[in-house]
């Protein structure tokens, strides 16, 4: 029998490859999409099994054969699979050539054929390989694994073995497609060894430093990254005990966490425009700045212009607050507008502008940084109570980068606020200020530090969303990439030891 193998840009360059061969009497036995075109395997039409033609007689049962050959009963064709045809015919050719050489045929039992009907067809020949060499992964991954700190170097030595087996594997199957299970099932073996040592590694880690694991446990719970909480849980002295590990925290991260009290714009003044996502309080931010400018400078020191031209009310809402405060709010259209107001306010000690909502992926935001002078500094609003993933993507949309400004808002709406602290830190953010309330300007205050941090790692009471110790493993050796920082290398943030 003659099987080949021809593959073409589609289906029907290759059967034209196939028919160029053999003829019109090509038998196409299977057809699979490959890299870059697809494969058939066919045979000539005069050695193709054909079903329904009477019984197909059994292999070894010519004029030629040995008698113990000769006895084999004969198996219709409609019972056989193509695979053990073929295997079938490789024996008969096997035996017919060693005959015709004069040596002796391996006597073969003639309960053979019956069980070979008997039971479900075997798999071809180009997988023998395969199955050895999983067989041999087997012997080099059984010996017991013994949980230490190195568990999480060890992954290397069976997922190195499993990728040599692979290779072979591929070496061998000659591009057909019954290695194609196989390879899967090593690339699963493969996922779920490295998940069992990490796990591992994991949980001796729990078991040798339980003071580590109960800051992963506090800032994980608290809505900070994994990838703070691993560096922060790195740099622990390694004779710090529990009692003492969350003091240690909490001063480490008010080291980290930048916020200008004395020198904020609500006591220095400047050009400031109030950025960031729709809803995140920019409009009510810009009133409580005001009002607590005003306190102590007067009303005349502060000018408002809103360019929030988009939202029905906006604009409403700010002349409310600034009739209630004495401040005129003027509205700028367009670019030019507003550069004529800027000027007409160049007197002023505080001027806010107070911008339309853009997404962060939404195109206009380009316009909006366009049409803002260069003399304005940008002020970003983060929401307290937005999701981790919206505040990374609020900072990185709207410039957030080393030294840039932020107000902290809704934090009164917030059940953990780990994760705009975890922001500010990680991007090196200074933080303004913090309006809590809806109250103007009674919820604005100044950015502390210390008691920021604090509210940040307030114990939570557990919920259906607090992670156990199995699932925090999980969570930390999951195969994930740590969150760009915008300072440091490699993605970490440059962290300041508790004692500087």
């Amino acid at each position: 029998m003659n099987v080949k193998r021809f593959v073409g840009k589609n289906a029907r360059e290759a059967i034209a490859q196939a028919r160029g061969a053999w003829g019109d009497q090509t038998v196409v036995l299977s057809n699979r999409p490959i890299p870059g075109g697809v494969e058939i395997l066919a045979m000539e039409g005069a050695e193709a099994p054909m079903h329904g033609q009477g019984a197909l007689p059994a292999p070894g049962s010519g004029p030629g054969a040995p008698a113990a050959l000769q006895n084999e009963p004969v198996t219709p064709m409609s019972t056989l699979s193509f695979q053990q045809f073929v295997r079938e015919r490789q024996r008969r050719d096997v035996m017919q050539s060693a005959t015709a050489d004069g040596t002796p045929a391996p006597a073969t039992p003639a309960a053979s054929s019956v069980a070979a009907t008997a039971t479900p067809p075997a798999r071809p020949a180009p997988v023998e390989p395969a199955r050895f060499a999983v067989q041999a992964l087997g012997q080099e991954l059984g010996q017991p694994a013994t949980p230490s700190v190195a568990a999480a170097g060890a992954v290397r030595a069976p997922l190195q073995a499993i990728a040599k087996v692979a290779a072979t594997l591929a070496s061998q199957s000659g591009g057909l497609a019954v290695g194609d299970d196989v390879m899967s099932e090593l690339k699963s073996m493969r996922g779920m060894i490295a998940t069992q040592l990490a796990s591992m590694s994991w949980f001796d880690t729990v078991r040798r430093n339980p003071a580590q694991t109960q800051l992963l446990r506090l800032m994980l719970s608290n809505g900070f990254s994994p990838s703070l909480a691993r560096q922060l849980v790195h740099r622990l002295p390694a004779d710090c005990e529990e009692t003492r590990a969350t003091w240690w925290l909490l001063e480490v991260l008010a080291k980290n966490l930048h916020c200008s009290a004395e020198h904020s714009i609500a006591n220095a003044g400047g050009v400031f425009a109030l950025v960031g996502p729709t809803g995140v309080g920019k409009t009510t931010t810009c009133a409580k700045i005001a009002a607590h400018f005003s306190r102590q400078h007067g009303p005349a020191s502060v000018g408002l212009i809103t360019v929030d031209t988009y939202r029905m009310g906006a604009s409403d809402q700010l002349r409310a607050f600034g009739r209630l405060m004495g401040i005129p709010v003027h509205t700028a259209r367009d670019a030019a507008s507003l550069s004529d107001l800027l000027d007409l306010f160049g007197s002023k000690k505080l001027v806010l502008i107070d911008t339309v909502g853009v997404a962060p992926r939404d195109p206009r935001l380009a316009e909006l940084f366009a049409a803002l002078p260069a003399r304005a500094k940008r002020l970003l609003v983060l929401n307290a109570s937005s999701q981790a993933e919206a505040l990374e993507d609020a900072v990185q949309a709207y410039g957030g980068g080393a030294g840039s400004r932020v107000v902290i808002s809704k934090l009164d709406e917030a059940v953990k606020c780990g994760a705009v602290v975890d922001v500010a830190i990680r991007h090196q953010l200074v933080v303004e200020g913090i309006a809590n309330g809806q109250r103007v300007p009674e919820d604005w205050h100044e950015a502390r530090a210390p008691l920021l941090v604090q509210k940040a790692l307030m114990k939570q009471t557990p919920s259906i969303f607090t992670p156990d110790d199995t699932e925090l493993g999980l969570m930390l050796t999951s195969p994930q990439e740590a969150i760009p920082a915008r300072s440091g290398s490699r993605g970490e943030t440059v962290l300041k030891d508790h004692r500087a």
